[in-house]
């Protein structure tokens, strides 16, 4: 009879199979791995796993663009992304007056790297863009809201109404106007504010 030694531990078998069973046993990290076959099955379930996550975020992204969900937002959490699809554009046009002088609305109020806000400025001329992807009143004050700066019937930037301190007018088209942060932008406006320190 051949005795058969295990080449790891000197061991002695009598035949190939018991030998086998000994390696795996004892020295599984000296056995090779088996050929298994591709598994077809387990790409096919992630493969219809991924499609049905995909269904699901589309369906999710439809719903948050639909017009309903677009009502709701505020301007400054509304990204158009670009000029395409667009069904509502119009311009005003917004002037400010610090104690006489002109304060400057800069351009790209809004618009940054792959982000464009539904009210928005391109250049430094004071022209308002209003856009979206849905019909929408938006107001002048959601565009102080994209600026990031204050403004409402009392304040305008820092420089606020305070008795004794300070004044506040808007015109909208010559015409004086209460509306202020409230003033729905419409297409050919001309808007002026004037704040009067005393």
């Amino acid at each position: 009879m051949v005795e058969i030694n295990c080449s790891v531990c000197k061991k002695s078998f009598n035949d190939k199979d018991a030998l086998e069973m000994h390696f795996k046993a004892k020295h599984p990290e000296k056995v090779q791995k088996e050929n298994r076959p591709f598994p077809i099955k387990k790409v096919r379930n992630w493969t219809i796993t991924l499609i049905i996550i995909g269904l699901i975020s589309w369906g999710v992204y439809s719903m948050m663009n639909s017009p309903d969900s677009f009502d709701n937002l505020p301007a400054e959490e509304i990204n158009i992304g670009s000029h395409q699809n667009i069904a509502l554009h119009i311009h005003s046009d917004l002037k400010i007056l610090i104690d006489g002088e002109e304060f400057p609305i800069p351009a790209n109020i809004g618009v940054s790297t792959g982000i464009m806000r539904p009210v928005h400025t391109h250049d430094a001329t004071g022209k308002i863009h209003i856009e979206g992807p849905y019909p929408r009143d938006f107001t002048l004050g959601d565009f102080f809201n994209v600026w990031q700066k204050e403004f409402n019937s009392t304040c305008i930037f820092e420089y606020c109404t305070i008795p004794g301190v300070g004044a506040m007018e808007m015109f909208v088209n010559g015409e004086k106007s209460e509306a202020y942060d409230s003033l729905v932008l419409k297409d050919s406006q001309q808007i002026l504010i004037e704040y009067h320190s005393f």
